[in-house]
C-alpha cells in the first residue's frame, strides 16, 4: 500500500460501476462497422456488433459511447460509466 495518503485514498475510491448488471466498457470501430465490449453481471466480457442478440435483445445501434438494445417495441441504451 501506499504511503501516500493522496494516492491510497484515490486507489480505494469507491466506484459507481454497478457490476451486478450489464455494463458497456467501450465501443471502438469505424463508424459503418463499429463494436462494443460489454460486461456481464457474472464477470463475464464479450465482443458484440450490430445485428447480434445480447441477454435475448437484439443490438440495433452502436455509436460513439453507447450501445442500443432492443426487445419487442422496447429500447434500451448501455451508456459508458462515468468516472
Amino acid at each position: 500500500m501506499s504511503e501516500n495518503p493522496k494516492v491510497a485514498a484515490a486507489a480505494t475510491e469507491k466506484s459507481d460501476v454497478r457490476l451486478d448488471r450489464l455494463i458497456l466498457i467501450g465501443t471502438f470501430g469505424a463508424d459503418s462497422d463499429r463494436y462494443a465490449l460489454v460486461r456481464h453481471a457474472s464477470g463475464r466480457i464479450m465482443t458484440i456488433r450490430a445485428g447480434e442478440k445480447l441477454d435475448g435483445r437484439r443490438v440495433v445501434g452502436i455509436g460513439k459511447g453507447e450501445v442500443v438494445l432492443q426487445s419487442g417495441s422496447r429500447q434500451t441504451r448501455l451508456s459508458m460509466p462515468s468516472g
